[in-house]
């Protein structure tokens, strides 16, 4: 197996930061994808008049239900490159279900602002976002999965307490691998 540098970041810092491996910065119209071997691939361009509304990435070392690494929607006022890591702290999740194989699955996307934000930094939880801010990422999410023709739906929304369950819970299960 190839191994990378990101293999050796924990997914929390000493002092209880979430890091937060961004793969496709904010405004991007392209999926980024980080390959086994530490390097981007582009997985997808989205359509004229469509970007990420925020950075995407993961937690190093975690394993979500979906077998990959806990997703990530980083909240920043501005982009921040592929390849940055983000020292951050979750503030809620959008539940959701997409097709795997024939089979609606949870897909969840978990929500963190990055600790250097002055724009962000007495954010706390979902709620505390503007009105309408999860709704505008849901509706993100439904225009990305009608692209690519693939069924989706959203099943609700979690405060920081659900994310934090569903980071913890993640980083177990990447422990017992």
């Amino acid at each position: 197996m190839f191994r990378t540098a990101l293999d050796a970041v924990p997914s929390r810092t000493e002092d209880g930061a979430v890091n937060v491996f961004v793969e496709t910065p904010k405004g991007s119209r392209h999926k980024y994808d980080l390959d086994p071997s530490g390097l981007f691939r582009i997985g997808l361009e989205l359509p004229e008049g469509v970007s990420f509304p925020f950075s995407f990435g993961f937690v190093p070392n975690t394993l979500a239900e979906d077998g990959d690494a806990l997703d990530i929607m980083l909240v920043t006022a501005g982009s921040v490159p592929s390849g940055a890591l983000i020292e951050s702290r979750l503030i809620g999740v959008l539940k959701m279900e997409n097709d795997e194989d024939g089979v609606m699955a949870r897909n969840d996307r978990v929500v963190a602002v990055a600790n250097m934000s002055r724009i962000f930094g007495g954010t706390q939880t979902l709620s505390d976002m503007r009105d309408g801010f999860a709704w505008d990422l849901e509706e993100f999410f439904d225009t990305y999965n009608r692209m690519i023709e693939r069924p989706f739906r959203i099943v609700g929304r979690g405060e920081r307490d659900e994310a934090m369950d569903m980071l913890e819970k993640a980083e177990a299960r990447q422990t017992k691998t």
